[in-house]
């Protein structure tokens, strides 16, 4: 049922990648006594294995696996193998990859504590599983780390979301940190962004079990849904949804148009928002809203339920990109319900523009010439519908 699943998705041009987590392995299964995993683990400087707990309901260990030993890349590799070969999946999703432990354990035969044995153990492993594919295949890493960047197609970047998992008020922001040095060198993907509660799992314990699986949330949380798209789409991001249905489309239609207007602006746009370099985005005289926040984990059933909290965020996120070609672009996403007006600017001086040049907005519906610059300098008044979103493209002669 899974092959053929996966089979007719690529017959539709839809890649599945699986979860694979890269470094644990739970120390009451069988396998962790009939194959002496222990042997193998991550110790401390008491020479102990340090057990990581994740599920908050069976309470069941996991060990980190030492990634210099032959063992651990030889168990993981086999598995993907057998995963990639026989499923014909198009790639796999290496939980935890990108965190590297210190392991003190002499027998492995690497320094103890830190050192760069790690990293080189994660490269091993990465060729050896593209090695043993039958084709070509895309590995994916969670969080953004820059020593892995040689050997991960995709990271995954969960904090556009921050919001579901912290408290807005802790005094950090969200920004596009990592996208600004290494996007032409790695595809960010990922977001907490979601219209409903979290999954459950049959096999957790009943008394936990939510009467409405996956019910939607009010849509009170639109906003919030609308602020963690456009970041992505402003910020070059691959455009994500988690825990989509199919009865979405009707349910929430107006946040699933936003979200499929985002994507097909970017796809018109992909010499910028996939291929380009991030400059420094223009600062836009908007208005700030406050939203309401729902603060619950999208991926696993919790003990407790939705808390809400709130956050005030300028109306229209932005980013500006520069394409191999060397011409420029500013994205811009609103998640307001107001008509809105505003100049944008730029200059030679803190964009790389041309003298003078001719001015595209790029649409979902398509690239259409809206004006030129000249002097080197853009005053562009921007006019935007309720919840718009665009490409501003700015083509040097």
């Amino acid at each position: 049922m899974f092959k053929k699943a996966v089979a007719a998705a690529s017959r539709k041009d839809v890649n599945a990648i699986v979860y694979m987590n890269q470094r644990l392995w739970g120390m009451t299964t069988e396998s962790w006594q009939t194959e002496g995993a222990e042997r193998f683990a991550v110790k401390d400087e008491t020479g102990k294995v340090r057990p990581e707990v994740y599920n908050v309901f069976t309470k069941q260990a996991c060990a980190t696996m030492c990634m210099h030993t032959p063992f651990w890349r030889n168990k993981y590799a086999g598995i993907a193998e057998e995963v990639l070969n026989d499923l014909r999946v198009a790639g796999i999703y290496m939980d935890q990859a990108c965190s590297s432990l210190s392991c003190y354990d002499p027998s492995h035969g690497h320094p103890l504590g830190g050192g760069s044995y790690w990293i080189q153990g994660f490269q091993k492993l990465s060729k050896d599983i593209r090695n043993r594919a039958n084709t070509k295949v895309t590995l994916a890493g969670e969080g953004c780390g820059e020593a892995w960047l040689p050997y991960l197609d995709l990271m995954l970047s969960l904090q556009v979301a921050r919001e579901r998992y912290s408290v807005p008020k802790d005094g950090w922001q969200v920004i596009p940190f990592f996208s600004a040095v290494y996007h032409p060198y790695a595809v960010l993907y990922g977001n907490y962004s979601s219209l409903t509660e979290p999954p459950y799992d049959d096999l957790w314990p009943e008394e936990f079990a939510p009467k409405e699986p996956l019910k939607l949330l009010p849509q009170t949380f639109s906003k919030q849904f609308y602020l963690e798209q456009a970041r992505s789409f402003a910020w070059g991001q691959q455009p994500t949804i988690a825990n989509f249905l199919p009865e979405h489309i009707e349910q929430r239609k107006v946040e699933i148009d936003y979200f499929m207007r985002l994507v097909k602006i970017r796809n018109r746009a992909t010499k910028y928002l996939l291929h380009g370099t991030f400059l420094r985005p223009p600062t836009l005289d908007v208005p700030s809203e406050t939203i309401p926040l729902s603060r619950l984990s999208i991926y696993a059933g919790q003990k407790g339920g939705v808390s809400l909290a709130e956050g005030t965020y300028p109306v229209v996120v932005s980013g500006a990109w520069q394409a191999p070609d060397g011409n420029v672009a500013v994205a811009l996403a609103s998640f307001s319900d107001e008509s809105l007006t505003f100049p944008l600017r730029l200059n030679h001086f803190t964009h790389p523009l041309g003298k003078q040049g001719r001015i595209y907005r790029i649409t979902e519906k398509g690239r259409k010439r809206i004006g030129e610059w000249k002097d080197g300098t853009v005053v562009l008044p921007v006019e935007f519908a309720p919840r718009d979103a665009c490409v501003f493209e700015f083509v040097s002669r």
